[in-house]
This record gives structure tokens, C-alpha cells and sequence, in this order.
């Protein structure tokens, strides 16, 4: 811990928000995030053993211990207790990758000492010679989704550092203390004034977000349902020569359709979808693992007039401009919405986009990454990011079979996940919104920059 004694630090926004959501439920296992790496080639175990364990001493984030004190909740960086990662060699089950997906499931679904600990964990499962899964399980309060990635990234490092001979050109993270005074920094600022102005005149004119579903609301549940689809190749073809065409991105045509398939299910003109943001944008300590994401209410005009390319103009403008205000805390919205007299949801579904890499290099050998669960979930979420394809079987909790796994091989295209709350949602509810919001997506980036929206959405069956 570079010698400093422990230091008792604030919780930063999406901590205490966090914090807030976890008093019913504190050991509650949808806290919990996590995500498995498919690693092929000859893994080097104990050196991918001290490369994560260098990463863990290095990521105060993964050994913060928290508490509440007569002056609210605060945490503390723990000394790094034992070996960060379990292991175990399946290569003698049956099906070892079914077993791999089982043991996976079971310890995210335990519940959590958040007193106690541990907060984090890792398993390196080996599943044929040169097969292994590696998975790593956080709560929520310890970091989020942009954080594994650079987790992933610097452990990648320093094993290629380790099994090559070569230096490690780090370079190490920052202490979690600058990420936490960066923040209390923003709350201070002039920007932060500018931000909370925007959002105020933005939360005035937003109507009531409706839900895809219209059963009543109901708490997060312990469990989620999931519905996936690994895209066909071709598909993530025409969705990237629709990103040349229209002259945008893939997470902009995604929140297009996301927003315009809601607005025709509802039968509403305007939606406001749930925009997970990394809340890093012109953060000095942006490379510091731990838990600042945020999420934006986006507002839409999705009437089915205009063209194809006018309607994905008018997306991409929008998710910009809440964008550049992505730092304004989704709690304070909520107070505010609150104090004005108008409590309920400050979103609709959410949509998370994660167009930061998913492969990863270990000295050879190659690493692709698959989400498990990304968090509680009120309603319903939309999870969409890059991977590698082909046929197979599907890799987490509750998935259909229509989902295929990302391997060793294949075409790079798009997996889409759909968790909801089966509170509120059925099984086939959510595995139907999966294949019309994918055919509509085909339609959408198939039509071309003139195409008349409201014949595309016309042309998607019901």
C-alpha cells in the first residue's frame, strides 16, 4: 500500500447512491457485478496469478473495506489479505464448460458481508489445454464496468511483462484518494454550476418516462432475467456500413432503435431512456479504477416521421449534448424532481453501451470478454457491446438459446443482453422484445439515410 497508513475517505456519488439503494437489502447479491475472460493459448498460471495480485495491490479500489460512521459512510483501503484468485481445473467434467458457467453463477449469487468481505473475487477455471475462463465478481460499491476494462488491461500488462522479460510500462493506478478528491473538486466548480443549470432546465421540460412494460413498478429483485443474442456477422456488417452511411456510431443507431421501438410499443411520441455514462469525461483521475459511472436521462422524439438519417441525426445530437453533462449526479436529479413536486422514475429502460475493447492480449494469448451481470435491475436494461462470434451455446444466467458464445474465433459483430426484473417481466416477454428490437435494428440500418421512419417500424412484425 506504498507505505501510507489507511485513510478513511468519503464515498464519491455513485457510492452513495449505491449505499442509499442497499439499506433494505444490504447483503443483497444483485449488488454484485461480474464478467468472465475466455482465454486461449498457453496461460502462464502463476504468472497470471501475480499479475492479478500486483493489479489488486495496485487497485485500492478492489480492497476498500466501508462502513457507516456518525458522519455517514466512509471507506477504508484494507491491506491486501491472501491470494486474489481461486482456481480449478474442470478438464475432467463432462460438459466443462457447462460446469464453468455453474460455479460462475453460484458465486454471483451469494449473498455479500459488506462488513467483512471479501467484496471481490476471482476464478481461473481451466477447460481444456489451452481453455481457460477467467472471472472476476465486484459489488458495485468497488468499481464500475470502465474500471474492469482497465483492470483487465493493466493485468493483460503486466503478464506480458512477466512471461516476455520485458518492462512494464505501466503505468501503476493512482490512489483511490485523488478519484474521491476530484469529485468533492467538480461539487465546488463552476462547471459543476453549469451542469446542474442544464439539468434543471432539461428535467423541466421532460415528461413522465414510460416503461416497456405496463405492469406495475416493482423493487430490484435478487435475481434478473437475461435474454441474448450474439448478432449474425452479416448483420454487424450493415449496421457498420450504416455507421458510414448516416455518417454516425453503432451505440447511436443502437440508442436509435432502442428509443423508437419503446415509442411504438407505448404509443408514445416522446421517450426518455436510461444512458449509462462513464461520468469520467474531463476528469483528471479518469484512470483510477472505481465506482463513478452515472446514469443520464435521455429525452427522444421518436413520432415515426422523417427520415432514417434526420431521426439519427437528432439521436446523435441529443446523447451528445447530455454527454458533455455527464458528470451531474442522477441522484441529484432525483432530489430535485422531488423538491419540484414531481416524484417517480427519472428514466425509462436503460441502455448500456460499451464500445471500449473487449479483446485483450496476453502475451499471445488471446482474451475475450463476456458480461454476467451488470448490477441491480428495477426494470429493464439493455446491454450491448463488441465481441467475437459463432454459433454455441449461451454463456450466462437465464439466457435463451438463441445466444451464441464468443470463441476463439469468428467474425467480430455486436452481443446484445436484455436483464429485467422478473417482477415485472415474464420470460417470454422479454425473449420476444429480444427478436423484434433486433429485427427492427436490421431493418433500421438495412433502409438506408432516406428511408421514411415510420415505414421502417412498419415493416417490423409485431
Amino acid at each position: 500500500m506504498r507505505g501510507r497508513p489507511a485513510e478513511a475517505l468519503g464515498l464519491t456519488g455513485a457510492q452513495r447512491g449505491i449505499w442509499a439503494d442497499m439499506a433494505a437489502e444490504p447483503g443483497s447479491p444483485s449488488f454484485n457485478s461480474a464478467e468472465y475472460l475466455e482465454l486461449f493459448g498457453d496461460l502462464d498460471v502463476p504468472a497470471f496469478s501475480l499479475a492479478l495480485r500486483q493489479v489488486a495491490e495496485e487497485a485500492e479500489a478492489l480492497r476498500a473495506g466501508f462502513a457507516e460512521t456518525p458522519d455517514g459512510p466512509r471507506q477504508v483501503v484494507r491491506a491486501q489479505a491472501g491470494a486474489p484468485l481461486r482456481t480449478a481445473d474442470l478438464r475432467s467434467h463432462a460438459d466443462p464448460r457447462r460446469e464453468a458457467l455453474d460455479r460462475m453463477r453460484d458465486d454471483l449469487g451469494r449473498k455479500v458481508d459488506i462488513a467483512a468481505g471479501p467484496l471481490a473475487g476471482h476464478l481461473l477455471l481451466r477447460l481444456g489445454d489451452r481453455h481457460h475462463i477467467w472471472y472476476q465478481r465486484v459489488h458495485t460499491l468497488l468499481v464500475d464496468a470502465f474500471s474492469l476494462a482497465l483492470l483487465t488491461r493493466r493485468t493483460a500488462a503486466l503478464y506480458t511483462a512477466l512471461t516476455t522479460a520485458g518492462a512494464d510500462r505501466g503505468p501503476a493506478f493512482p490512489p483511490l484518494a485523488e478519484l474521491v478528491a476530484d469529485e468533492a473538486a467538480y461539487r465546488r466548480s463552476d462547471r459543476f454550476r453549469a451542469d446542474r443549470a442544464f439539468w434543471t432546465g432539461q428535467l423541466a421540460a421532460q415528461p413522465r418516462p414510460v416503461l416497456l412494460s405496463a405492469a406495475p413498478p416493482a423493487p430490484a429483485s435478487e435475481t434478473f432475467l437475461r435474454s441474448s443474442a450474439v448478432l449474425p456477422p452479416g448483420l454487424f456488417h450493415r449496421i457498420t456500413r450504416a455507421e458510414l452511411d448516416l455518417g454516425t456510431s453503432w451505440p447511436v443507431l443502437v440508442t436509435a432503435c432502442a428509443a423508437a421501438y419503446l415509442g411504438a410499443v407505448r404509443e408514445a411520441e416522446e421517450v426518455v431512456l436510461g444512458l449509462f455514462s462513464s461520468g469520467r469525461s474531463g476528469i483528471g483521475a479518469a484512470g483510477v479504477p472505481g465506482m463513478i459511472s452515472n446514469i443520464l436521462p435521455l429525452r427522444l422524439d421518436v413520432r415515426p416521421s422523417g427520415t432514417v438519417g434526420n431521426y439519427a441525426e437528432r439521436v446523435g445530437d441529443a446523447m451528445s449534448r447530455v454527454l458533455r453533462h455527464q458528470r451531474f449526479r442522477q441522484e441529484d436529479m432525483r432530489r430535485h424532481l422531488r423538491a419540484t413536486g414531481r416524484p417517480g422514475p427519472l428514466y425509462g429502460p436503460l441502455v448500456n453501451l460499451m464500445p471500449f475493447t473487449r479483446e485483450f492480449d496476453f502475451a499471445g494469448v488471446r482474451g475475450f470478454a463476456r458480461n454476467l451481470s451488470t448490477g441491480p435491475i428495477d426494470d429493464l436494461s439493455l446491454a450491448v457491446y463488441e465481441a467475437r462470434g459463432e454459433a454455441g451455446e449461451a454463456g450466462e444466467p437465464g439466457a435463451s438459446g438463441k445466444a451464441g458464445e464468443p470463441g476463439e474465433s469468428g467474425e467480430a459483430t455486436l452481443v446484445v443482453d436484455i436483464d429485467a426484473n422478473p417482477a415485472v417481466y415474464a420470460r417470454d416477454e422479454i425473449d420476444g422484445h429480444r427478436d423484434r428490437l433486433t429485427a427492427f435494428l436490421d431493418a433500421f440500418v438495412s433502409a438506408g439515410p432516406s428511408a421514411g421512419l415510420g415505414d421502417v417500424l412498419g415493416a417490423v412484425p409485431p
